[in-house]
């Protein structure tokens, strides 16, 4: 008796913890990292080698983001080209604070798996 209420107590503990997080996470343009301001802060930080507060072509290409891009077989040159809307060659706070809209038409998705 006493080890089922052990793992009763336990599994109750752990869904309540798992609660809380989801409801924390929901906040809309919060996630991994924080918002997106935030994310595009420390971004910079990490990435900008020259230090001028702006992250150039090269120094994204030389980055982590750029990397897993061409793992997955994206483009990386044309991810900092969408990024970089007033195409100076730089990416600042204000054009990687913006998030990318997803791919495709809405309801097309990944599939659910059963």
């Amino acid at each position: 008796m006493k080890k089922f209420l052990v793992v009763a107590t336990t599994l109750v503990a752990g869904l309540a913890i798992g609660l809380v997080q989801a409801e924390e996470g929901k906040e809309k343009g919060k996630g991994k990292g924080g918002t997106p301001e935030e994310r595009a802060a420390a971004m910079i930080k990490t990435l900008d080698k020259d230090m001028n507060g702006t992250i150039s072509k090269e120094e994204f290409l030389a980055g982590p983001m750029a990397a897993k891009a061409k793992e997955k077989g994206g483009d990386p040159e044309k991810m900092f080209a969408g990024r970089d809307k007033n195409k100076d060659g730089q990416l600042d706070l204000a054009e990687l604070s913006v998030v990318p809209k997803p791919k495709g038409k809405p309801g097309e998705g990944k599939p659910k798996s059963e």
